[in-house]
Order: structure tokens, then C-alpha cells, then sequence
């Protein structure tokens, strides 16, 4: 990990799951005003339960602390007790939107600091490679902004928070300046945007040299398959590295399907480790970090939020941890892929459900 100082700027990558909860835990502790936390899954544990206990503690000493957890992911995997929050001073909000899912990992601390990124809290994800980042500067009050406009969907009511979406924004010229640098890319489907959708369409469009593509779950829109095969037809070199072994059967299935299927025009490469992480880095020059997978999911019904940079020092950090990935993972065609008789099945089933998976 390696920090950089910038003029109003600053950035640090977190590689693994407990090495960003850590680092959150310390600006949570070190909150004087606010602290707002979004997130798909929030769990108490055995691992992870000073997260729970610190927020409450905060929350007891007068800070404004507020949090969103995703209605889904709190069912299946979360286990906040609203009332325990409540009782302690926090504001428990859950995201309910019928088919939308707030699949968001944001963490804002005194509208000063922020975290985003592929980080879940749960103890089963500690030692899980993954990549989080935080950031100050300008791009904290768009995230300040985007955490508002969720607070008021889940159903927020503190004028505070609500407020934040109409803070004033900056002069155009140093926005400006600052967008030739890093922006957000705030997705919102259930609006009927797909900010994501045309972010990768174009940079497959304008790539001219690389593109290397990181996800946990990858089964990817027909449009995206076709997006990069016209820009492998162009010469660009294609990589997508995934997990060999994920906590979803169906994806290490599919992995291999669509490994075996695109190998014509895209490298697979498989990392033995579970790999979280949610990654696109463009010609070594421009880089996406946030929360989306490479699924119909991320692109047509969840809400994501991904930082996108040019920055030269982040790009090259990026390019670094790409790098030791790389080196770890084992290509497609050495780890002894061997069709199996259900695989026509599953190949059906995930042609028949890509839509919605």
C-alpha cells in the first residue's frame, strides 16, 4: 500500500478485506461530526464485531452516524439489530426497491474522508483480496451527494443529509481540472440511466492498446462480449482475471464456460486465492476501482459507485497490484479444463437467465 500527498488530494489502495476495515475503523474512531456508511452487507462477528460496537460507541458520544444496508444482502448475510443502533443514537436505513439492490461500499467520515470500493463487512471475507480506496478532496462531496440521494430513496428524513444534495457545487474551472483527473461514476438504473453500461461501451470503443478487466463474477451482457470482441478484432489485448474457486458454484462454472468460449480473443487468467476485487484499467492509463461486477446485475439493476482516474501515480499503483495478480494466477489453459456432461446444462441455464443474473 503507499500513500501519496497532492494538493488537496490524497489516495490509498487496500488490497485486502481486514486491511480496509482496519483502516475504516481507524477514521470511524477518529470521527468528530458525522459518519455515514453504506454498504451491501454489514455483519457482526466473531471478526468483525468492533465495527458494530464502534459505530454505537460514536453514535453514544453525539456523533451523527448514519447507515444503509441494502434490504437483500442484509437477508441473506447481515445481522444489524435496528433497535441496538437506534438505541445508541444511530440511524438504521434499509434500501427496498423491488428488483434494485443497493450493492454500494461507501464510507464518509466528518464529509472529509471517504472509502469505496468492492468491501463487504463480514468475517468470512477478512482474508479475501479485494480492493478499497480512500480518498479526500473534491470528489468527497460528490460522494457526499450521491450518499445523500440514496438516504432520501431508502427513506431519510434528517434535513442535514438531505441538504448535501444541494450543496454549491465547484468553480467549473477547477472542476474541470479536477475531472481530467478522477470522477465518480454514480449508477442508477432504477432511474433509468446506465452510466455504467456506457462507460465500458466507450472505453471499449476508444481502447487502443489494453484492457484488463478484474471481477469476482463474470457473466457478462451479450453487449459487452460483442464491445470487446470488435475491440480485439482492432488489436487490443484482452485479460480478464477471476477467482479460480468463488463462494458462488454457478460463477466458477460459468467462468470456465465463457473462458472456453472467448478464448479466441480474450485471456483468461485465474487466481488460486478468492479475489473480490472489482477492476478495469484501460491502456495502463485510465482506471476504474468501485463495486460493479461483470454481470447483468451491476449493469441493469443494482446501484454501483465506481472512481475513475488518469491520474498518472494511481494508474501506475493500479497497474502494480494488477501486476502481483497476474503473477499469482494460472491461465486458462493450465488448469485442466475438461468439459463435464452438465455444462451444456449450465450453459443453457446462464444463456437463458444472463439477463437478470
Amino acid at each position: 500500500m503507499r500513500r501519496v500527498r497532492i494538493p488537496g488530494v490524497q489516495y490509498r489502495f487496500y488490497t485486502i478485506s481486514e486491511s480496509a476495515w482496519a483502516a475504516m475503523l481507524e477514521a470511524i474512531r477518529g470521527a468528530r461530526h458525522s459518519i455515514y456508511l453504506e454498504s451491501f452487507i454489514l455483519t457482526d462477528d466473531h471478526v468483525t464485531h468492533n465495527f458494530f460496537e464502534t459505530l454505537k460507541s460514536k453514535a453514544r458520544a453525539g456523533v451523527q452516524v448514519k447507515i444503509i444496508v441494502d434490504r437483500v444482502g442484509h437477508f441473506w448475510f447481515g445481522s444489524v439489530d435496528k433497535k441496538e443502533f437506534e438505541d445508541a443514537g444511530a440511524e438504521i436505513l434499509f434500501f427496498n426497491r423491488w428488483l434494485y439492490r443497493s450493492h454500494r461500499k461507501v464510507l464518509l467520515v466528518d464529509e472529509q474522508v471517504a472509502f469505496l470500493g468492492g468491501v463487504n463487512v463480514r468475517g468470512e471475507y477478512a482474508k479475501w483480496i479485494d480492493l478499497h480506496v480512500k480518498l479526500t478532496g473534491l470528489l468527497v462531496k460528490s460522494l457526499l451527494k450521491s450518499f445523500s440521494r440514496v438516504y432520501a430513496i431508502a427513506g431519510g428524513k434528517d434535513p442535514a443529509v438531505l441538504a448535501l444534495r444541494k450543496s454549491k457545487p465547484a468553480s467549473q474551472a477547477r472542476l474541470a481540472l479536477y475531472k481530467a483527473k478522477s470522477w465518480l461514476i454514480d449508477h442508477w438504473p432504477l432511474k433509468g440511466t446506465s452510466a455504467l453500461r456506457y462507460y465500458y461501451r466507450r472505453k471499449c470503443a476508444t481502447a487502443q492498446k489494453s484492457i484488463v478487466i478484474v471481477t469476482p463474477y463474470f457473466i457478462p451482457n451479450r453487449w459487452l462480449i460483442r464491445s470487446l470482441q470488435r475491440a480485439a478484432n482492432r488489436g487490443v489485448k484482452i485479460e480478464v482475471i477471476v477467482p479460480q474457486k468463488t463462494d458462488v458454484a454457478l460463477a466458477d462454472v460459468s467462468h470456465r464456460i465463457f473462458a472456453e468460449n472467448l478464448k479466441n480473443f480474450a485471456k483468461f487468467l485465474f487466481l488460486p486465492e478468492m479475489n473480490h476485487a472489482k477492476v478495469l484499467l484501460i491502456d495502463d492509463r485510465e482506471g476504474l476501482v468501485g463495486s460493479n461486477n461483470i454481470d447483468a446485475q451491476s449493469f441493469d439493476f443494482n446501484l454501483e459507485l465506481s472512481v475513475v482516474f488518469r491520474r498518472k501515480d494511481m494508474t501506475g499503483d493500479l497497474k502494480k497490484i494488477i501486476e502481483d495478480w497476474k503473477a499469482k494466477a494460472i491461465p486458462f489453459e493450465q488448469i485442466g479444463y475438461r468439459k463435464k456432461w452438465y455444462h451444456a446444462i449450465v450453459r443453457f441455464i446462464v444463456k437463458l437467465l444472463q439477463p437478470i443474473l
